[in-house]
């Protein structure tokens, strides 16, 4: 029973947040003092040392959710931010909506400094 309940819990995941359910260690939520709300997923050895090294960080300085974007596309976590495109959005808080906007075109184009075309 206990087997089926995680197992369907993973499915959601999967689902929801767009992570692959094969070797799936655990998420890490990044919410607090964040605009924008983070996921990220732990998937190997590599990943936990890194989590436990980005959250002593976090302990000192305070992130943003961009920074933690650049973190995770630097160590090559896979991660995806809880907001999205939508018109609700936009007529809600058309700012918080083109600051959203702006900060995905930063990423994409640090992403392309950041991680070699070939690997």
């Amino acid at each position: 029973m206990h087997d089926l309940r995680e197992r369907r819990i993973m499915e959601a995941v999967n689902k929801v947040l767009g992570f692959r359910e094969e070797g799936l260690r655990g998420l890490h939520f990044f919410i607090k003092d964040l605009d924008y709300p983070i996921v990220a997923a732990e998937y190997s050895d590599r990943d936990s040392m890194a989590f436990s090294i980005l959250n002593q960080n976090m302990k000192t300085s305070p992130m943003t959710s961009e920074s933690i974007c650049q973190w995770c596309i630097s160590h090559r976590i896979y991660f995806t931010v809880l907001y999205g495109f939508r018109i609700k959005h936009f007529l809600v808080d058309p700012l918080k909506m083109w600051r959203y906007l702006q900060m995905r075109v930063r990423l994409k184009q640090f992403s392309d400094f950041a991680v070699p075309a070939n690997e």
